[in-house]
């Protein structure tokens, strides 16, 4: 079986960007895309990773670095979807993590993930519920901030999301950090936004190492 490769988008080809392009079109709805043009130029913050089966695009994963708390932010993770279930993202992850050490990134990653508590479409529900088993089962964990708030980057409106983190965070100082972090790096706003003081106050109950510690 060929192993998977990354490479960074800017060296695809033509034919390349533009399979890397259709696999973001059919993997996302048009209310989370950006443009794809802006989303896989180069910058300081921002790197594009393309999952490769030869020189055949299977996936992607495109990333805003977090520069003062020292993560990674996943903006978006995808696989073709004739390669789903199949292997193909458990392959590509680690490969990703590799990646951004080659690359000089922290290899620490933050994302957010579709609440399935937040829809009352059973389908929808279990679509969620079947991302985060898989995010949990490549050693990816929720950060416990019930009331983080993705804000209206894209036109569609705020919505509540799930936080999930590649590597524990081990005390609540730590996550509030990280929580500043993604507002001001990720979105560009201020610590006395609303959104972000909302999000902070469900931290001080601890993160779980916390709480494990405080039981010992």
């Amino acid at each position: 079986m060929t192993r998977l490769t990354a490479v960074p988008s800017t060296d695809l080809s033509g034919a390349q960007r533009m399979r890397v392009a259709a696999i973001y079109a059919d993997s996302f709805s048009r209310a989370l895309r950006v443009p794809f043009a802006g989303l896989s130029e180069p910058a300081a913050a921002n790197r594009m990773l393309v999952a490769l089966d030869g020189q055949v695009p299977v996936g992607f994963a495109a990333l805003r670095l977090l520069g003062s708390v020292g993560w990674s932010f996943l903006r978006y993770f995808a696989i073709d979807r004739a390669r789903r279930s199949q292997g193909s993202g458990r392959e590509f992850w680690p490969i990703l993590q590799q990646e951004l050490v080659v690359g000089g990134w922290p290899a620490r990653i933050v994302f957010e993930v579709e609440d399935p508590a937040d829809t009352g479409d059973a389908a929808e529900c279990v679509l969620r519920r079947r991302r985060i088993a898989f995010w949990t089962a490549v050693g990816a964990r929720l950060l416990p901030v019930p009331d983080y708030v993705m804000p209206d980057y894209t036109g569609a409106g705020t919505e509540p999301v799930l936080l999930m983190t590649s590597a524990e965070v081990p005390t609540a100082d730590e996550a509030r950090s990280l929580v500043l972090g993604i507002y001001a790096d990720r979105y560009g706003l201020s610590p006395a936004d609303p959104l972000v003081l909302r999000a902070l106050a469900t931290i001080s109950a601890g993160t779980p190492a916390e709480r494990r510690a405080d039981a010992e």
